[in-house]
């Protein structure tokens, strides 16, 4: 009888898990993981992309997905405006190498209609600030 309700609690603690597991909204499904395919979106919307590079597990990028992307108003206005490319480092380490990325996150807007790069943008505040005024904002070196 004992063994019978462990049984049924080691059965409910599987199916409450599978549950949470199964509902857990992931904050970034509206981004494209592929670098290429992203890029080619990208043309055929003819919107920049925005790369941003991280890595699982580093504090700010955490951050960055709890406390900016979460936003509703945040996405909306991403996606109106760009194409948003999540590159996870350690599962594409050439782009990080291609990029020169070592800090987590570091983010790239890309133009494929004229092949310029405008960044890094280390952290948040340096993007905002850049896509409040694109052309007249000055990178960091």
């Amino acid at each position: 009888s004992r063994a019978l309700w462990i049984v049924i609690l080691v059965f409910a603690i599987f199916i409450v898990a599978g549950f949470l597991t199964e509902n857990k909204e992931d904050p970034t499904d509206w981004w494209e993981k592929d670098y290429h395919t992203g890029i080619e979106l990208a043309k055929r919307q003819n919107k920049p992309a925005l790369l941003c590079f991280f890595k699982q597990g580093t504090r700010f990028s955490s951050d960055m997905w709890q406390d900016v992307y979460s936003k509703p108003d945040v996405k909306k206005y991403v996606e109106a405006n760009f194409v948003p490319i999540l590159i996870d480092v350690d599962k594409q380490p050439e782009m990080a190498k291609r990029y020169n990325v070592t800090y987590y996150p570091t983010h790239y807007v890309e133009h494929p209609s004229t092949n310029q790069t405008d960044g890094p943008f280390l952290g948040s505040n340096r993007l905002f600030e850049f896509i409040k005024k694109p052309r007249s904002f000055t990178p960091q070196k």
